[in-house]
């Protein structure tokens, strides 16, 4: 699960979440805060050490009737001086008490919703493409679009928006849709987003246009344009075969077709 929270500093946040035991016989399960970043194919990084978790206010363990599902609050304290920006935080339940310092080894199960904290103050919001892949010129089809949108702000940001396909004259052919599956991006981070161009037919020069939304209420826009060409295998068969048959079959059989005329011309007298 996702949760999602503008505020102001100091605010007081105030929300559930449900856990549940499904294993075979009652027992304890424990609140389990960390903080998170991630990498760029979106893997999460656990920070145990973040300073958002000082903010939490969670039962340090709850007892777990099997199959029961249980409500548990939660309070978030954002203190008066967080700076303005993102801050992430992981909470949920696990099945192993906090380690108290000790050598042993433990396995559990934590399962975790992912808190996504907006501070208000000087948010700064900027994207970029950082690095963009696509061919100049495709022989079939899809055409794949693969780039890098880069986070250079201070806080998260979820980009969507639209790749319009025009051909030559003007006319839309396709309107794809950017970040369909909705990723966000964390501050100084950076994510792949791919997308494909599939249709029966298409030749000749194309133009897309990439129109991407972000930033509060997605009021900013970056905007990029992108040509290339579709020449299909066939197309490029058929039109070998016709060039084949006007430069060297069509003059041999114009050749002999005139010597033919002339022979018959000459029998004739």
């Amino acid at each position: 699960a996702k949760i999602e929270f503008n505020v102001d500093p100091g605010s007081e946040l105030k929300f559930s979440i449900y856990t549940r035991n499904d294993g075979e016989s009652s027992q304890y399960l424990y609140s389990v805060v960390k903080g998170f970043t991630e990498d760029e194919a979106g893997t999460k990084i656990w920070i145990d050490d973040a300073p958002e978790i000082s903010w939490v206010k969670i039962p340090e363990k709850v007892e777990a009737p099997v199959g029961q599902m249980i409500e548990v609050p939660v309070v978030i304290n954002v203190p008066k001086d967080a700076p303005p920006g993102g801050h992430f935080l992981a909470i949920g339940f696990g099945t192993i008490p906090k380690q108290g310092g000790g050598s042993g080894i433990a396995i559990g199960v934590n399962v975790l919703s992912l808190i996504y904290i907006n501070v208000s103050g000087q948010v700064f919001d900027k994207i970029s493409i950082s690095d963009f892949q696509a061919k100049k010129v495709y022989f079939d089809f899809p055409v794949k679009f693969i780039y890098k949108i880069k986070n250079e702000g201070n806080t998260y940001v979820r980009p969507t928006g639209e790749i319009e396909i025009k051909n030559i004259f003007g006319r839309l052919v396709a309107n794809l849709r950017v970040n369909e599956k909705e990723y966000q991006i964390l501050p100084g981070k950076e994510k792949t987003i791919e997308n494909e161009w599939k249709n029966n037919f298409a030749f000749g020069p194309y133009f897309a246009k990439f129109n991407i939304y972000y930033g509060k209420d997605q009021s900013k826009n970056l905007v990029f344009n992108y040509w290339f060409l579709m020449f299909p295998t066939k197309v490029l068969v058929v039109v070998a075969l016709i060039v084949i048959f006007v430069v060297f079959v069509l003059p041999r059989l114009i050749r002999k077709y005139n010597e033919y005329i002339i022979r018959k011309a000459l029998s004739q007298k």
